[in-house]
């Protein structure tokens, strides 16, 4: 008989509204409790879905801070936790880009290399948190960044934006 995992993580969206960003992983205090990864070691977790997200690592060019992320990452191998990483979670990247934007797909990708050299021993990932939902809110509704409305969001569907990462 398979044993049943538990998986977990933190809702870590970084969403956009206008030029502001909001970072949810921070605003629970999450982003700024290291001790918060032995309190989901301690619930038996094997897997903890776990941000490393563009819009927060991006410092301008090709030039990322992880600073962050390695103490974080480093801590989880110490608890034994496999990170499922994730890139992007109902974003739309650095200021520079956005779901629409034609060098959307190629900055995650060139990110996303980036995440995976740097990081090679990580063997799960999620490029895109629900991408559907992510393109809904962006491109169909207007609520979060371009704020576009109705057509747009075609060109966000999750086989689109799957096939412009490649």
């Amino acid at each position: 008989m398979t044993e049943i995992e538990c998986w977990g993580g933190a809702e870590c969206t970084i969403n956009r509204v206008g030029d502001v960003y909001h970072e949810q992983l921070f605003r629970t205090g999450h982003g700024a409790r290291l001790e918060d990864l032995e309190h989901l070691a301690a619930l038996g977790l094997r897997r903890v879905r776990f941000p490393v997200l563009w819009e927060q690592h991006w410092r301008g060019g090709a030039e990322y801070d992880f600073s962050w992320a390695d103490v974080r990452l480093r801590r989880l191998r110490e608890l034994g936790l496999d990170p499922i990483i994730g890139l992007v979670h109902h974003g739309s990247g650095p200021k520079h880009t956005h779901l629409l934007c034609d060098q959307f797909g190629p900055g995650l990708a060139h990110f996303a290399e980036t995440v995976a050299r740097r990081y090679p021993w990580v063997k799960y990932y999620t490029p895109v948190n629900e991408p559907l939902t992510t393109a809904r809110f962006s491109a169909l509704y207007g609520h979060w960044y371009p704020h576009a409305r109705e057509a747009s969001c075609v060109r966000c569907s999750t086989k689109r934006l799957l096939r412009r990462l490649v």
